[in-house]
């Protein structure tokens, strides 16, 4: 009889390759490397990684530098995550502010299923998923002003995602803010025009400032916009802010802080 054989694990990206599903839009894989599991479109890039010894621990310094959001609205009662990836941002907002309600925007329902699977993302009442188009949804959410935090992280297999360069997105993402709300997306630094043209679209959407974050020694170039002009006590107040947030979420926001302030956009 003919001893019974294990296949060999797959190689892909550096690691093994633990599950792979094709949808429409294309490959969906997931990797492991180093005691850390990420998940790809198609392409080596990470679209979202997750410590398998200190999963609640938030791995990309990209998606911790979206979090600085908080330094200006620390504690969100609403917030709407357009794009979920592996979940990372949906886990740290779901774990450290118990009281919020949290709506995510996904069009992949394949990445759901993975995020629940193989990230780690809770099945909750106060988080709610929503298999579709951002940009639609935005326009009915628009008609609610229903959230403190907006998060875009639009993202897939060949870069920044159709809504990313549509003002009328930024439009919808604007109403759906309440008054001291705040909007934030990741963009890709090194596409320079995109990116400019997106932040443009941002600074007549909103009625406060918007400014940058570049992400230290990472391409992510996170923007930024108000939903008003910020009271003065509330940048007098960051840097406390920032202290605390610190050490709720293990989170670098003093550095963020003072990156933010170095861009001059928004500090007296």
């Amino acid at each position: 009889m003919a001893a019974s054989t294990t296949p060999a694990p797959v190689r892909k990206f550096g690691g093994t390759l633990v599950h792979f599903v094709r949808d429409a839009y294309g490959s969906i894989e997931v990797v492991d490397a180093f005691g850390v599991r990420t998940l790809h479109f198609g392409t080596p890039a990470r679209q979202s990684a997750m410590c398998l010894q200190e999963p609640d621990r938030v791995e990309l310094p990209y998606v911790r530098a979206m979090l600085s959001a908080l330094l200006f609205q620390p504690e969100p009662s609403g917030v709407l995550l357009l794009g979920l990836g592996g979940g990372s941002l949906a886990k740290a907002l779901f774990q450290h502010f118990p009281a919020c309600r949290i709506d995510v925007v996904e069009r992949r329902g394949e990445v759901v299923e993975v995020a629940h699977r193989f990230f780690g993302l809770p099945v909750h009442p106060r988080l709610s998923i929503t298999v579709g188009d951002a940009g639609t949804f935005v326009k009915e959410a628009g008609r609610l002003a229903a959230y403190d935090l907006i998060l875009a992280d639009l993202f897939d297999g060949e870069g920044m995602a159709s809504p990313v360069a549509e003002e009328s997105f930024y439009f919808g993402c604007a109403s759906a803010l309440r008054p001291a709300g705040v909007f934030g997306i990741n963009l890709w630094g090194s596409q320079t025009a995109p990116c400019n043209r997106a932040l443009e679209m941002m600074r007549r959407a909103f009625g406060g400032p918007t400014f940058r974050l570049a992400v230290p020694a990472r391409g992510n170039l996170i923007g930024f916009s108000l939903a008003s002009e910020p009271k003065r006590a509330v940048l007098e107040a960051m840097e406390r802010r920032a202290r605390r947030l610190e050490a709720r979420l293990g989170i670098e926001f003093g550095r963020f802080l003072r990156v933010l302030k170095a861009s001059g956009r928004v500090f007296p």
